[in-house]
Formats: structure tokens, C-alpha cells, sequence
């Protein structure tokens, strides 16, 4: 089990197939969800900046890049796999 741990913070990460072995944590994804909802809540309101805007521009862009992994693995069979996927 991959966790990350500091005096305010604690991610479990997802470890295995969740197909086999069920959810025992979560995904990148659902940890820039959670900085995502975060920065667009300041934008909502008196806390929005430039800053944040870039902030969300980049975090979408992960996004993208992680969900076009993840097709990419799916289009390879290697989804719950320990294997190394192909590049286009």
C-alpha cells in the first residue's frame, strides 16, 4: 500500500487491481479532484487570483494527460497490470 503522510496530510493510494483485491485507497485523479474543488471554491469567492486560474489550468492538464494513460492501458489490456503501456 503506497501512503503519503505528513503532519497535516494522509493519502492512501489505491494498490492493486480494485477488480481483485477491492478499493483500499484512491487515484491520483481523486487527489486533484480534492485540489481542484478546493482552488475553485477561493475562485468563487473573494480568493480568486491569477494565480489560482493557473493553478487550475495545470491541474486540468494532469487530468488529461493521466485519463489519456489510462486509455491508453485500457486499449493495451494492461489495465490492473503491473506492465508498462505503450506510447502513440
Amino acid at each position: 500500500m503506497a501512503i503519503i503522510e505528513s503532519d497535516f496530510i494522509k493519502i492512501t493510494f489505491q494498490h492493486g487491481d480494485p477488480a481483485e483485491v477491492g478499493v483500499n485507497g484512491c487515484r491520483i485523479e481523486d487527489v486533484i479532484d480534492a485540489i481542484v474543488e478546493k482552488l475553485l471554491d477561493f475562485q468563487g469567492r473573494d480568493l480568486a487570483c491569477e494565480e489560482n486560474a493557473t493553478a487550475l489550468y495545470h491541474l486540468d492538464l494532469a487530468r488529461e494527460a493521466l485519463l489519456l494513460r489510462r486509455r491508453r492501458r485500457e486499449n493495451q489490456g494492461l489495465i490492473g497490470k503491473r506492465s508498462k503501456h505503450k506510447a502513440d
